[in-house]
Formats: C-alpha cells, structure tokens, sequence
C-alpha cells in the first residue's frame, strides 16, 4: 500500500513538472473569411495538451478576406502552449448553413516554427510567430495559418461537415429570428449575393484551387540596381518576406499563385524604390500559370530601364516570356529607411 502511494505521489509530481515545463509562446488567436463569403464563429476553441483552451474570437460577421487577420481579442495568458486541437463551428451566410469539426493539429510542425521565428526587415532581429489564423469557407474549408512579421505558413486544411445550430442558442438577444432571416445578406453585404450571381454559383472548391504549388521565384532585371527586398501574398493565405541573405541566394521554391508582389530595389547611390502590384487580377495570372510547364521552374520579373522608364512586369520560362498586363506599373514610390 505504501508502495502505491509513493509511486502515486511520484506520477502527480513528475505530472505537475511536465505541465510547468511544456514550451510557451507569446500568440494571439483569430479568424479569417473569404471576401464576400461571410462567415461567423458560434464556438471555435484551440486546445492544448493539458486540456485547457483558447477561444477564437469573432466580432460578427467576418469577410476580411482569405488568410488576413480579424478579430483579436487579448485573451489568458500572454504566453501560451502550442495547440494541439480544433474545435470549431460556424455559420456559412452564403449557403445558410453551419458546419463543425474537431481535428488534431500538427504541434511539431507549429513548435518548430515558434521557435524558428522570423526576421524582421527594419530591425533586422528576430521575433516569434504571432498569431493563429482559422480561416473557414464555404463548403465547411477550414484552414490554419501562423502569422508573424510578413510572414504566413499554412499549417492544415479540414474538412468540416454540416450541423445545425438552434437560432436561440445562436442568438440568444434575438430567439424568435428564423435562420433564414438572420442569414439574409440582402441588407447587410448585398454585394456578397450579387458576386454570387456574377459568378454562377458559390465557388466550391476555390480554396482548394489556391493551394496548388508551383515552383516560381521573383527577381529583376534593372541595369545596376540590386534587389533589396520582395514580399510576396498567395492566394492560399501564405506570404513570405525575403532579404538579405534569403534573398541572395533567391531559390526557386514550392509557392502558390501570388496576388500582391511589392519589390524594393536599389540604386548605386543607396536610394530605395518600392514597386507596388495589388490585387494581382486572379484569371490573368491563373491562366499564366496554367499555360507553361508545371514541372519546370518559373520566374516573375521586374524590368526596366536604369532611369526606371519602359517598366514591365514579366511572367518567364526559359525562353518564353509574358508580361501581366493588369497591374498599375505606376505605383512606386522612394522608400526612406
């Protein structure tokens, strides 16, 4: 009996030891929806290995757009344990529905990068990833991002199903609301039912179309300037930011599709120019990617004269080039550190 007592006592310990000691980081959680695909969270918590959990904040209807930050709400500690699981259901405005699911989450992967962190270009130091992103679409995607410093992996995607959640549960000010009537964007986002109509249908499968990878790089061609910085958003949620050293080496690399590139470029005299593409047009850059050989690496460059005259931005493949043609060329501007 005594025996069992002990060793009782040393299990409780050893317990309490591992819980104490178990890797924290400082993070924030939020959501994120496609735009003019509102989405809105009833329950959605992130939960670690002791059992205890986080919340995702959700103020509302959400549409900020795929993989951008949302709600933050600064809640428990500063420092928390890496997640090990999704909890998570919402309501889906466009389809009037709710989904849910509940899936583990790969902690190895998203410690390893806690403790990796990223560099900031300014400061030049090194910080941590930031947030955790839980972005849900239409059909019941769900996809997690870390974030931090222009810089967003993605850690999953899921696959929710279908569930019901009563209005008085889900709206407890307002019980009588039929979901229909709560989920109606004709006065709230009417915008969302006409992109609908535009596009023949809520476009299923979309999210997956934008996690395609293929390997691609950026680069210059700018008669003796040098190639300072490039951040690049994807149309899957990820950005990178490459500088200095990344930048030197500017390997080719498994990404997806961009839609927002802003080089920095530098002149013999230190001046700094940034060159500004947003809101790359989707069908124009989509059908350039869909044109050349997948298997073969991909570059898209910045061109132009040294007195920054004849600008082009290009999409390359060995010999054969094609400039993208929706984009505004003009907007740059000198970039003071």
């Amino acid at each position: 009996m005594k025996n069992n007592i002990y060793y009782l006592i040393i299990l409780i310990i050893f317990n309490s030891c591992k819980t104490t000691m178990e890797e924290k980081f400082e993070w924030l959680p939020t959501e994120s929806a496609p735009k003019l695909y509102p989405m809105e969270i009833y329950n959605g918590h992130l939960f670690f290995e002791n059992g205890n959990s986080i919340y995702v904040p959700c103020s509302g209807m959400a549409y900020d757009g795929w993989g951008n930050i949302g709600s933050t709400h600064v809640v428990g500690d500063d420092f928390k344990p890496v997640p090990v699981r999704l909890e998570v259901t919402w309501a889906s405005f466009v389809e009037n529905k709710f989904y849910t699911g509940n899936w583990a989450l790969p902690k190895e992967k998203m410690t390893k990068l806690f403790k990796e962190g990223v560099v900031n270009y300014n400061t030049k130091k090194r910080s941590r990833y930031s947030r955790i992103i839980v972005g849900l679409a239409p059909g019941g995607v769900a996809v997690v991002w870390m974030y931090g410093e222009g810089n967003q992996v993605e850690i999953g995607r899921y696959q929710a199903k279908e569930t019901q959640v009563a209005m008085k549960d889900f709206v407890p000010n307002n019980p009588k609301i039929s979901q229909e009537e709560y989920m109606d964007l004709s006065k709230e986002l009417p915008e969302a039912i006409e992109n609908i109509k535009q596009k023949g249908g809520i476009e299923f499968g979309l999210w997956d179309t934008y996690r395609k990878k293929y390997n691609w790089r950026t680069n210059i061609d700018i008669p003796n300037y040098t190639f300072e910085k490039i951040a690049i958003e994807m149309f899957n949620g990820e950005r990178e930011t490459l500088f200095d050293e990344p930048l030197l080496k500017n390997e080719f690399k498994e990404r997806a599709i961009p839609d927002y590139l802003s080089f920095i470029i530098t002149n013999p005299k230190g001046k700094h120019y940034v060159f500004e593409f947003k809101n790359i047009d989707e069908t124009e850059i989509f059908n350039l990617f869909k044109q050349v050989d997948a298997t073969k690496p991909i570059e898209i460059v910045l061109k132009m004269n040294e007195d920054l005259s004849n600008r082009r931005l290009v999409f390359k493949q060995e010999d054969k080039e094609f400039p993208i043609t929706k984009i505004d060329l003009d907007n740059m501007w000198e970039y003071k550190k």
